[in-house]
């Protein structure tokens, strides 16, 4: 579960995410709707880190991302950019990044990625699609 109690970030003197609360519990769609610039982006790039929030609380399964180091955290959450966010290479290896990363052998990686496939009902041929395709 993913809890967001109160937090903000103020960039140049200017509140970009206000206050803001909620909670996502496992396998729970979530949709955060508003206006391009309204803090949408700040607010998931402060759960995983990239963006530290200046007040509030986040707690992933109970624990204060505050508290974890930042590697391990982006480890266990996936995240797509919403422009320019994927690596240049093929659908395969942009799934297969992160498993690398935990070192995975190479027969989890690939069971890992026909699962996806079968799940998102996908040919196996988009594998070697690049995402600018």
């Amino acid at each position: 579960m993913i809890t967001v109690e109160s937090v903000s970030k103020i960039f140049s003197g200017k509140e970009i995410v206000d206050d803001i609360s909620f909670q996502a519990s496992d396998k729970e769609i979530l949709v955060l709707l508003g206006t391009s610039g309204c803090g949408k982006t700040t607010a998931l790039k402060m759960i995983n880190r990239l963006i530290e929030a200046d007040s509030g609380n986040i707690l992933i399964d109970g624990k204060n991302i505050r508290d974890q180091k930042v590697e391990e955290l982006r480890m266990g959450i996936g995240f797509v950019m919403q422009h320019s966010g994927l690596f240049p290479h093929t659908i395969k290896q942009n799934i297969a990044v992160v498993q690398e990363l935990l070192k995975w052998n190479r027969q989890k990686i690939q069971n890992r990625i026909e699962e996806l496939l079968h799940k998102l009902h996908l040919p196996e041929d988009v594998l070697l699609v690049f995402p600018t395709n």
